[in-house]
This record gives structure tokens, C-alpha cells and sequence, in this order.
């Protein structure tokens, strides 16, 4: 155990050395307007299963128009779990909120860094009613875009995007809760746990294919309890409109996730892995130096902890405020 932290911290050093991945950088074009559409794919690495934060599916929220910011954030997620081992239907309402600080810095035309903090409130209603709120863990990501076409509005264009991020714990892990239905009614995992990703786009004109896929590998916390990883992927279109300075983004997509099964003193925890599929919708604007989006997921298919939690929905929103201006403007 002593050689796995050992690991993990030689590894959250190594991140501020080794530049880490998650978006694409693609150039859409008008005749009178020249702009970077960048996906921020949020890859974040604050939770697991049923959202006790907004986790990578829960990629929660993105902004495509501007690549560099500060801004805060909100995600709201909806499920219906049953009370405990012995209920045999699902009637706890469970409410899942974060609000998060987050920013995006340019290291140069193809390093960023991303780094947010989260403020969680969730709730039980029902028989078992309960809450919690307070600071979630700290979440870094490096950036590294690997392909960047510059080639003329009229012609096909491609990039492709790498990261690592790294979940730092700062919440307190609470062990009652993880014994409950939904495990994931946390504020933080008490791990320390990294993300892997890949993003690659395909653009003509204004219009645009998105694929991501990322991975969540979780790690083991101070009570020996570990969340199942987590892998997600994202099949998206999106077109651009321009208006002046206006600028709109829509956004349709499919995302499908996996959650494998958690363990606890190295033993699998049973009912506890499951998969949720989402129809997504989006839209996002930006004018000067602002930038503004809201995000629908509406559940498609739901099998989450066996069964036992069914996702209803998930909403968010953004606003964030540019710290440069694009080069390419």
C-alpha cells in the first residue's frame, strides 16, 4: 500500500512536467469571420457512479467556441435508487449539485492546462431522507493537441487531442454512505484517481464529427475502499452559426458508460457496477470576451448498480469570461 501511494505521488509530481490531454483545437471558417472551435471535453476526474460529482459523463458541461477562460459551472443530476437491501422498488429520489470553479490557461498553440474545484449539495428524499454538502476534490488535466489541420474552409478537417488528468482528494470520504445503495452519494472518493483521453474531430465548413472516449482509473482510499473505473464514450455533431460578433454553437450527441464493479479490501462489492446510455443537446454562444452554454442529457437506457439506481436526467450550465484573445482572430 505504501509503494502505491509512493506511485500515485510520484505521478502527481510528473504532472506538472508531462503535459496532459483532453480537447481539439479546429478551425471553422466564414468568409468574414475566422474562429477556434475547441472542444472541452470535460474530462474530469471527480467521482464515479451515480454522479456523487460531475464526472467525466457527466462531462457535464463543455465550451467549444473558446479555449482559454475562467468561469463557473453547474451540473445538476436526478435518480431514483431503492431505499435499502430490502426494498423491492426504486423511491428515493437522490439529487446530485455541484457548482464549480474551473479555468482553462494556454501554455502555448498546443500545450493547455485545466484545472477546477467543486462545491457539491446533494440530497435523499424519501424514508432514509439525508444531505450533504462541502468542497470536492481538486481536479488537474494537461492538454496536448497532437494533430491541428490549417487548410481552407472548403476542405475537410481533422484533429486529435490527447490528456491525463489527476483527481486529488481533498473531501472527506465517508464510509456509511459507501455502504448505503448508492455508494457514490460522496463528496470526494478519498482517492487519488487519473484519467486518460482521447478526442478526435472531423470538420467541414462549419460543421463538425466529434469522438471522444476516456477512461477513469480509480484508485484505493485510506478505508481500502475503491470505485469501480469508469470508461465513457461520445459520439457528437455540432455547427457553428455566426452573426457578427455572435457566435452559436448546437450540439447533438450519443454517450454511453461503463462502471465497473467497486471493492473494498480487495473484495468485489456486489451490485455495485452497472452502464447508462444518454441523448445529449447543447447549446453554447459567445460574444466579446464571454461565453455562455447549457447541456440536456436525457437517459436512453439505465443499469446502474445493478438496477438498484435508475438515472432520470442531467442539466448544466456555464459562464465563463475569455482571459486572451484568440491569435487566430
Amino acid at each position: 500500500m505504501q509503494n502505491f501511494k509512493s506511485i500515485q505521488m510520484k505521478l502527481y509530481i510528473n504532472l506538472f512536467f508531462v503535459i496532459l490531454f483532453i480537447p481539439i483545437s479546429l478551425f471553422a471558417h466564414t468568409e468574414n469571420d475566422s474562429i477556434v472551435i475547441s472542444h472541452l471535453y470535460d474530462l474530469e476526474l471527480e467521482c464515479d457512479a451515480c454522479g456523487c460529482s460531475a464526472t467525466s459523463t457527466s462531462n457535464g458541461i463543455e465550451n467549444l467556441i473558446n479555449s482559454n477562460f475562467v468561469g463557473i459551472r453547474y451540473l445538476h443530476q436526478s435518480y431514483k435508487a431503492k431505499e435499502d437491501a430490502f426494498s423491492n422498488k426504486r423511491t428515493q429520489k437522490q439529487q446530485f449539485n455541484t457548482i464549480q470553479l474551473w479555468a482553462r490557461i494556454p501554455i502555448n498553440n498546443r500545450i493547455d492546462i485545466n484545472a477546477s474545484i467543486p462545491y457539491h449539495f446533494h440530497n435523499k428524499e424519501g424514508k432514509n431522507s439525508s444531505s450533504i454538502s462541502g468542497i470536492g476534490d481538486l481536479n488537474m488535466m494537461g492538454i496536448v493537441k497532437v494533430i491541428q489541420s490549417n487548410t481552407s474552409s472548403n476542405e475537410l478537417k481533422h484533429g486529435l487531442s490527447t490528456a491525463i488528468g489527476l483527481k486529488i482528494p481533498i473531501a472527506k470520504f465517508n464510509q456509511a454512505n459507501a455502504e448505503t445503495t448508492n455508494p457514490s452519494f460522496q463528496l470526494g472518493t478519498g482517492s487519488w484517481d487519473t484519467q486518460f483521453a482521447i478526442n478526435y474531430q472531423l470538420a467541414f465548413k462549419n460543421s463538425t464529427l466529434q469522438l471522444v472516449t476516456d477512461y477513469n482509473l480509480k484508485g484505493e482510499n485510506k478505508k481500502k475502499y475503491k470505485f469501480g473505473d469508469q470508461w465513457n464514450q461520445l459520439i457528437q455533431l455540432q455547427h457553428l452559426f455566426i452573426n457578427n460578433e455572435l457566435k452559436i454553437l448546437g450540439k447533438v450527441g450519443f454517450q454511453n458508460e461503463l462502471y465497473y464493479k467497486n471493492e473494498q479490501f480487495g473484495e468485489t462489492i456486489p451490485k455495485s457496477k452497472g452502464k447508462a446510455q444518454f441523448a445529449k443537446l447543447g447549446l453554447e454562444a459567445a460574444a466579446q470576451k464571454f461565453n455562455f452554454g447549457i447541456e440536456y442529457f436525457q437517459p436512453i437506457l439505465s443499469d446502474l448498480n445493478s438496477g438498484e439506481i435508475e438515472v432520470k436526467n442531467r442539466i448544466g450550465f456555464f459562464f465563463n469570461y475569455n482571459l486572451f484573445q484568440s491569435k487566430n482572430k
